[in-house]
């Protein structure tokens, strides 16, 4: 927007300069020499003067306006001055009367010819303004042509999408000044493109995730078993597992179209550890040595997302640790530090970059036996998205994999 206003009030400010210097040197009368009629009348009152003829009667003759002027009544320089004394005619212009001719009667009078009047104002005015606005609304026609052009493209790209939920990407030039508008309209279509192609995955992998448990149901009613004989108990751990995929697919789609709003505060970081650890003590924790380590630190966060994600990665560090979990708190220059390490099968270097996406699980080690639809991560890291802090994955000390939480300082 002030790329676009300040070419636009350049333009017209020098655009007005040129054509006011223009137009002012085109209706100005700036030639110092006779043209026209008044050469004519030049030449007659000269060779008038040189035959010695009454100058006063060839004036009334003509019907020119004249008077009879005193010679010193008008300051002359010295070149008209001695061309009035030499016989000569002088001719001076006057924006009032316009061009006056002067004479020497003699070396004590001056004859005094107005021979044209000033043009109508009025008349002048129109039509320098009506030539003036003409060529500026001309140029400013030249100025928005290249924009025009530039808009009429953009208006072509945004009114066609293509199958894939996407526009069609403009190639307007980075030196147009809409540049930045088809930048984020690009950025617009490669968002969006992203959100379908997250749908699709959604509604494939829900369709996959439901499957099993569902096919195991449709046997076991078709069965007919009895209350809380082993095909019961199955049938109810089966149940259980759709609800926990329908509510951690529900709280993934949640994280992925809102922004909410945080509910910042001071968070005594250890403390709200320990209330996460002694919560999921039954039943996720408690066949697990768990030791917290570290200060207790001012976290600026949301209570609510940061003991989520600290849920998240507990949960997830339960299914795969042998014995032992490692919970601990530090902080650097810019970061406050949360990390859970376990000494379960760990993850391959090749596949953790992968760990966060949704729906992801490693082949080897952390696999679908151990429940799960590959989403409490990704929900990891739209939190750490929220909180303008990230998360990261790299082997633990134990033998296992570690996990780190880092949310930006904000008592500096």
């Amino acid at each position: 927007m002030a790329r676009l206003f300040v070419s636009l009030y350049l333009f017209i400010v020098l655009a007005m300069i040129g054509l006011s210097a223009g137009l002012e040197r085109l209706f100005s009368h700036t030639s110092q020499e006779p043209t026209g009629h008044v050469a004519t009348i030049m030449t007659l009152f000269d060779a008038a003067k040189n035959n010695h003829d009454n100058l006063l009667a060839l004036a009334q003759s003509t019907a020119l306006p004249h008077t009879v002027l005193p010679f010193h009544s008008i300051g002359w320089n010295a070149q008209s001055a001695e061309q009035l004394k030499d016989g000569k005619s002088v001719l001076l212009y006057d924006k009032q009367f316009g061009e006056q001719l002067y004479i020497a009667l003699n070396e004590n009078d001056l004859l005094e010819l107005n021979i044209t009047r000033p043009q109508n104002n009025s008349q002048t005015f129109m039509l320098y303004s009506g030539i003036f606005f003409v060529c500026l609304g001309g140029l400013i026609a030249l100025w928005l042509w290249p924009l025009w052009r530039d808009l009429s493209a953009l208006k072509r790209s945004v009114s066609h999408v293509q199958d894939d939920g996407s526009l069609v990407d403009n190639h307007i030039p980075n030196t147009s000044l809409i540049a930045p508008i088809a930048q984020a309209l690009n950025n617009m279509s490669l968002k969006v493109k992203s959100l379908l192609q997250s749908q699709r995955e959604l509604s494939g992998a829900v369709a996959h995730e439901f499957r099993t448990p569902l096919a195991r149901l449709k046997f076991a009613l078709e069965a007919r078993p009895a209350s809380d004989s082993v095909k019961w108990n199955a049938m109810s751990l089966d149940v259980e597992e759709l609800e926990r995929l329908v509510q951690e697919m529900l709280d993934y789609a949640g994280s992925d179209v809102l922004y909410p709003e945080l509910n910042l505060a001071e968070i005594p970081i250890k403390e709200l550890v320990e209330q996460v650890v002694s919560h999921l003590q039954t039943p996720h924790l408690a066949n697990h040595d768990i030791s917290i380590t570290g200060e207790n630190l001012l976290l600026l966060g949301d209570d609510h997302f940061v003991q989520r994600a600290l849920e998240n990665l507990l949960v997830n560090a339960s299914r795969y640790a042998k014995s032992r979990i490692l919970i601990n708190i530090t902080q650097d220059d810019d970061y406050v530090v949360l990390s859970v390490e376990d000494d379960g099968p760990g993850i391959p270097k090749d596949v953790q970059e992968r760990i966060f996406d949704a729906f992801y699980r490693p082949d080897e080690g952390r696999t679908r036996a151990y429940g799960g639809a590959g989403l409490g991560l990704a929900i990891v890291r739209r939190i750490q998205q929220w909180h303008e802090g990230d998360c990261q994955v790299q082997d633990s000390v134990l033998g296992g994999v570690k996990f780190t939480l880092r949310y930006p300082r904000h008592d500096r």
